[in-house]
């Protein structure tokens, strides 16, 4: 895992594609969780940050004790991802939420990767899949190896090779528990679904056998008599035609 870096100074190479990170971010959220997505990017929320081929993974720091686990899967391509292209998953409540938005803790985790991105504008290959490896050069020449320094599998930048096992046994925890809790959720909504429907106040609702319910007269509707002066008239008269009853 790394820790997410802040950005500095005005000229970076990354600024077109940091840029269009967070439009994408925007249309796939609302308002709300956008604003609050970028306010636990910026306070530090974002606790690390793992990018890999064909997707994202960001602890974020939330209202429990237990970070979050947020991850944005993509398909391979180039350059950078349409809607369609991106899935989002987080193991908080809101990641089940009917209206296709993603979850402040998604949001941040693509503010936070926006921030790489305009730094390392080349990490955005790297998740789409497109990194240029010596892999199949080191099979051809044992010299290779001098000028893969500084590289690893994991693809996460600035962190020594030696921490490589580490890093991926963490990451595969975090994705089994994800896994697990997708699986569980699955399981409840499909045992709500075989659930029969009970309405909890029909038993209340039910008149017993031979009740004989009086009788409502139906109502009739007065002849309006509008005041003479215009500005009352005016107002009783959209009162009228915007009245509704409500029974108990």
């Amino acid at each position: 895992m790394s820790r997410p870096r802040k950005p500095f100074g005005a000229q970076q190479p990354g600024r077109l594609p940091a840029t269009m990170m967070k439009v994408l971010a925007a249309e796939m959220s609302d308002p709300q969780r956008l604003r609050r997505g970028k306010q636990y990017a910026k306070d530090g929320s974002v606790l690390d940050i793992v990018i890999e081929s064909g997707i994202v993974t960001c602890e974020v720091q939330g209202s429990r004790s237990m970070p979050y686990i947020a991850s944005l899967e993509v398909t391979p391509g180039d350059g950078m991802p349409l809607r369609r292209d991106v899935h989002a998953v987080c193991n908080c409540p809101d990641n089940d939420n009917w209206d296709d938005h993603a979850c402040k803790h998604v949001i941040a985790t693509m503010f936070v990767l926006s921030d790489e991105l305009l730094m390392e504008p080349e990490l955005l290959d790297v998740w789409r899949g497109n990194e240029r490896t010596d892999r199949d050069d080191d099979d051809r020449d044992d010299g290779a190896d001098d000028r893969d320094d500084g590289r690893d599998d994991a693809r996460v930048h600035d962190e020594p090779a030696d921490d490589l096992p580490r890093r991926r046994r963490h990451l595969q925890l975090v994705r089994d528990g994800m896994e697990q809790g997708r699986a569980e959720r699955r399981e409840q909504h499909a045992q709500r679904e075989r659930e029969a429907f009970v309405d909890p106040i029909a038993e209340v609702l039910q008149a017993p056998e031979g009740t004989v319910l009086p009788e409502i007269p139906d109502l009739e509707r007065t002849d309006e008599r509008l005041p003479r002066r215009p500005e009352l008239a005016s107002i009783l008269r959209d009162a009228y035609r915007h009245l509704h009853l409500d029974w108990d």
